[in-house]
């Protein structure tokens, strides 16, 4: 993956839910909101931390969803 953007944010998801589970979720919610990780763009950034924000919380609680999701809104291009 070229994109840089995708690239931190899979780095945020990794730390909290590892490697594997972070390019599925990664590429599952860019699905989500209409483009791929390669054309993630830091404009939808937020739309993209709310999705990730619901699935974390399923798997791994509130706290570690908001946690990574506040993370994702930081990132710049």
């Amino acid at each position: 993956m070229a994109n840089r953007v995708a690239q931190e944010v899979e780095k945020i998801l990794s730390a909290a839910v590892g490697d594997f589970i972070a390019k599925a979720t990664l590429k599952k919610n860019c699905e989500l909101i209409g483009t791929t990780p390669d054309d993630l763009t830091v404009e939808q950034l937020p739309e993209l931390a709310e999705k990730i924000e619901k699935s974390i919380s399923f798997f791994s609680g509130k706290d570690v969803g908001v946690g990574v999701a506040d993370k994702i809104k930081t990132i710049r291009a």
